[in-house]
């Protein structure tokens, strides 16, 4: 068997009289140096050959031919099409990083079939699919990161919050904290801001949360003199979401001023009035430091 090439096995496939001979000489085929004839009689007309051939690749996990796998997924016969896929999952057992480069591919049946792969990897491969996301394009890394978030939400807290100082991924990773309501998000939101590309999104990041979390979170780092000026304008931008929160928070003599300062620069709505109008009832110290009749919706 060491003395026969690729070639002499595939003319003993072709011909009817020795096929089946040359199907089992391909089963026990061992040499891995002939890469380039197995990617050759990948594209062999005969499909028999193109079905064997492929399959073989799968089982000497063959790494160099997963662009040519790639191209055999649109393979016209169906046959051929699974032991692609099966030759595909085989070749990345070990290594995913030729299949995340499938999820760019111009082809969809490619990038579906990668991301499959990635899925079905997560529970084992998890560790190596977050190794490619801080290494990879912006366009890679988001997508793993998505594949990741779909699969894993809140378990995946840990690694979205050191994603959030990766710039290809941050934006993404800040977004996917809020979706999920996490605390632990605040603080690095409070010390992100201070990146102007970010802030925008970060406010945004902000309206889709719990208000009842975060707001409440943001105003109690208020005590922190380096960071008042970040919460307070973001407090601002805000805008009405923050109102119920910072009259709750008004009579903290701690907060009191920097929220008042806030409050001054937000519209209040009626409701609001109201709700502002009780705080001062019940806590009448309040009365020394607001004007309600300036802060009375016109």
């Amino acid at each position: 068997m060491k003395n026969q090439t690729l070639d002499s096995i595939v003319d003993t496939i072709r011909n009817p009289a020795t096929r089946w001979e040359g199907l089992v000489q391909l089963k026990e085929f061992t040499d891995t140096s002939q890469v380039d004839r197995f990617i050759y009689f990948c594209d062999d007309t005969f499909w028999l050959i193109r079905w064997a051939v492929i399959e073989k690749i799968g089982d000497l996990k063959l790494k160099k031919c997963i662009p040519k796998l790639f191209e055999k997924l649109r393979d016209p016969d169906t046959n051929v099409q699974k032991n692609v896929q099966k030759a595909l999952q085989k070749c990345s057992k070990k290594d995913l990083s030729q299949i995340v480069e499938g999820l760019v591919s111009s082809y969809i049946n490619v990038r579906i079939f990668c991301r499959k792969i990635i899925v079905n990897s997560i529970e084992n491969k998890q560790e190596e699919i977050q190794d490619i996301i801080f290494n990879s394009s912006w366009i890679i890394a988001n997508q793993l990161l998505h594949i990741l978030f779909v699969e894993k939400k809140e378990k995946l807290e840990p690694f979205l919050i050191n994603a959030t100082k990766v710039r290809t991924v941050q934006k993404h990773a800040i977004m996917m904290l809020a979706i999920i309501n996490s605390e632990r998000v605040t603080s690095h939101m409070i010390t992100l801001y201070k990146q102007p590309h970010l802030k925008r999104h970060i406010i945004q990041a902000i309206s889709i949360m719990n208000p009842s979390i975060i707001f409440p979170k943001l105003i109690s780092y208020l005590s922190y003199d380096n960071a008042k000026k970040i919460i307070q304008e973001i407090l601002i931008k805000s805008d009405k979401a923050s109102i119920p929160y910072i009259i709750q928070s008004l009579h903290n003599d701690l907060f009191s001023e920097d929220l008042l300062y806030c409050l001054k620069k937000i519209t209040i709505t009626v409701p609001m009035y109201v709700l502002l109008e009780k705080k001062v009832k019940k806590h009448p110290h309040l009365s020394t430091s607001i004007n309600l009749d300036q802060l009375k919706p016109k």
